[in-house]
């Protein structure tokens, strides 16, 4: 069976005026465009819902039972439809998102900034939390959407990368390489060219510090035991602090570092990872994502040529 609202809506228009023609009129199409659609809510029904005279359309038994049913229907539809249409205009000005803290920290503050100037109507709430936690989120229905390195597919998780990014060397400036050159890093760093010291790293069971370890070793570049943390954040404040030089994500490096850290693209390879976007599996994606989406790489562009 598939009755719409449109046949109720017709089914009363008639049983009120007693006319197709009236009742055509009065829900603006053709008098032999609702005489079908009669016809077809009769057949799907496998009854007879009129007695049709020359001078009025009156109901049979069946009509008459059918009438309390389609006026509830209508009635119904009409109240909640307010009801959804306001709910679905707040989430289309609403945008519940999780990023990582060290991205958090590093580059919502723009994305942020620029949102309130762009869509002020728009309302960004940010969840702050490391990536096990936010993709557990985003599964509940809790968040609209998630951010960070997500190497790995996840069952009922869509997974979309945003954009790449290098890994960038970092020290202090007392670090090794700017000690040795006067201060001066160079803008591009080959992987052979690393300082043989101990660096500040992130956990060896981190997806990232693999990849690091991993690129490492196709270089043939030695590694010395130092430092080892859960968080970039923490990596980063400690290299600026001069305990070692770090290996990071770009994004992670925080703007206007000045001569607090020096930062060096790693070349030769140069290793590209993925920044993606999740959302639970089938969720309706909110309109407000697409206009966040637009100024978050706006900002990412605007960073490379700054760092």
């Amino acid at each position: 069976m598939n009755l719409s609202i449109r046949h109720f809506k017709a089914f009363l228009a008639v049983v009120e005026t007693r006319s197709m023609t009236r009742a055509a009129e009065r829900i603006h199409i053709s008098q032999p465009g609702l005489s079908l659609m009669m016809q077809d809510m009769e057949a799907q029904l496998s009854c007879r819902l009129f007695e049709r005279t020359t001078r009025s359309v009156g109901l049979t038994p069946a009509g008459q039972k059918l009438v309390p049913v389609a006026r509830q229907v209508v009635d119904e539809i009409e109240t909640i439809a307010p009801v959804l249409s306001q709910l679905s205009e707040s989430r289309r000005m609403h945008l519940r998102i999780g990023v990582p803290p060290i991205f958090s920290a590093s580059v919502m503050p723009l994305v942020y900034m620029r949102m309130q100037q762009t869509h002020p109507a728009l309302t960004l709430h940010i969840v702050d939390l490391p990536l096990p936690e936010l993709e557990a989120l985003v599964r509940s229905g809790e968040l609209d959407c998630a951010l960070g390195v997500f190497p790995k597919r996840v069952p009922n998780v869509l997974r979309r990368p945003l954009f790449d990014f290098d890994l960038v060397y970092v020290e202090a400036r007392t670090g090794p390489l700017r000690a040795r050159s006067r201060g001066r890093l160079p803008k591009r760093l080959r992987w052979q060219d690393l300082p043989d010291v101990p660096f500040v790293e992130l956990h060896p069971a981190a997806d990232l510090q693999q990849q690091i370890d991993k690129c490492r070793a196709a270089c043939n570049v030695a590694r010395r035991d130092g430092i080892h943390l859960h968080r970039l954040e923490s990596v980063i404040g400690m290299a600026a602090a001069g305990v070692g030089p770090a290996i990071v994500p770009s994004f992670a490096v925080p703007l206007g570092h000045g001569a607090q850290l020096a930062v060096a693209t790693l070349t030769d390879p140069v290793l590209s990872l993925a920044f993606h976007l999740i959302m639970k599996r089938g969720r309706e994606q909110p309109t407000a994502l697409e206009a966040f989406s637009t100024t978050l790489l706006a900002v990412i562009d605007e960073r490379r040529e700054r760092i």
